[in-house]
């Protein structure tokens, strides 16, 4: 495997040194999201914060945080597209693989593991899917858009704030 360093250096890995720090990384990034979970319940405890909130910010964010972290690394490279299809594909992961496979494990071995869908949650979803298909409607994106690439990204930006403040002052599930 090669990897490019910050000066255009070639750094060869060989495939057990790099399946190693792939298992490593991986593990280290579970035991956090472990650690959030289990330290989270204080917070959960205060009528203030619901939980859809936590839910969708700090539970679904920490074990993203390497594919974000890649994500804002190829902008910084000027690798537009790529940076876009990284973030997209953090979504498309839960909604594909994830999910699925808690509900296959929560068939075998019963956790409690329910989906529960409201009217927030769906309405949230169309509307970020026809947000990102509008986005990728035309096939590219880069810098040299001008004022067109910057009303996109602040348009980005502010739709998930509102997202976020939507899910803020939405009030937490009966039952949970």
């Amino acid at each position: 495997m090669l990897i490019t360093g910050n000066h255009g250096a070639v750094v060869h890995w060989s495939r057990w040194r790099s399946l190693l720090i792939l298992v490593v990384a991986t593990v280290l990034t579970s035991a956090c999201a472990d650690l959030v979970t289990e330290n989270i319940q204080p917070i959960l405890n205060q009528p203030k914060v619901s939980q859809y909130f936590i839910g969708v910010t700090v539970l679904a964010m920490v074990p993203e945080i390497p594919e974000i972290v890649n994500g804002i690394q190829f902008a910084l490279y000027n690798n537009i597209s790529l940076s876009l299809e990284v973030g997209i594909c953090i979504a498309v992961q839960v909604c594909m693989i994830q999910i699925p496979l808690l509900v296959l494990f929560n068939t075998f071995y019963d956790v409690g593991f329910v989906l529960l869908f409201s009217d927030l949650h769906l309405w949230a979803s169309i509307f970020s899917v026809i947000l990102t298909n509008y986005i990728f409607m035309d096939g590219k994106s880069d810098y040299f858009q001008g004022t067109f690439a910057n009303i996109l990204g602040t348009a980005l930006v502010v739709v998930y704030f509102v997202l976020l403040a939507l899910y803020y002052f939405a009030p937490s599930p009966a039952g949970c």
